[in-house]
């Protein structure tokens, strides 16, 4: 039945709008994107950022086995649920060049899935976003630690307001 992806996604439209407070502190960013589709992910500035479609696989294993190249380039990995019809999620994509959010991805390796597109296949996965977008952090073997920051994290969606944020959830100690 279809009925269960669909009012995810009704939940997400109303979500990624939502504010709420956040935990998380300051700083910056940077990334260039590539589809998982093509052999290797582009690095830029040192973050990676790889978009990976559902067609990969299941979950775990894709998520494990990108943990693995992030782990092999030196960088803490992470997955980003995002849409494309989701205002915060193309405000961070177009930011990636501000300095700002440069600074905030620096020593990333950010997994990003589409939402809607892997919305069936989370089902076990530790995975269940409420919002997006949202960032997780994972263990060395690709599960969630528990530990996420979404959109809802800031206020208008620009880079002096973006990258705190992102920031102090990319560099926790």
């Amino acid at each position: 039945m279809r009925l269960a992806p669909l009012i995810l996604s009704a939940t997400w439209v109303v979500a990624c709008g939502t504010r709420h407070d956040a935990s998380v502190a300051s700083a910056s960013a940077d990334t260039k994107t590539q589809s998982a589709a093509s052999s290797a992910p582009t690095r830029a500035s040192g973050f990676v950022i790889v978009d990976v479609p559902a067609s990969s696989g299941d979950i775990a294993t894709v998520v494990k086995s990108e943990v693995a190249k992030a782990k092999a380039k030196g960088l803490k990995p992470f997955v980003e649920f995002a849409a494309g019809w989701c205002e915060p999620c193309q405000a961070i994509k177009k930011s990636l060049d501000d300095p700002k959010m440069k600074a905030a991805f620096e020593g990333t390796y950010i997994i990003r899935l589409d939402a809607d597109e892997w919305g069936e296949k989370l089902a076990g996965s530790g995975f269940s976003p409420r919002a997006i977008p949202v960032f997780y952090e994972l263990t060395d073997d690709g599960k969630p630690t528990g530990r996420t920051v979404d959109g809802g994290a800031w206020e208008d969606n620009i880079p002096a307001n973006m990258a705190p944020p992102l920031s102090a959830f990319f560099h926790r100690s």
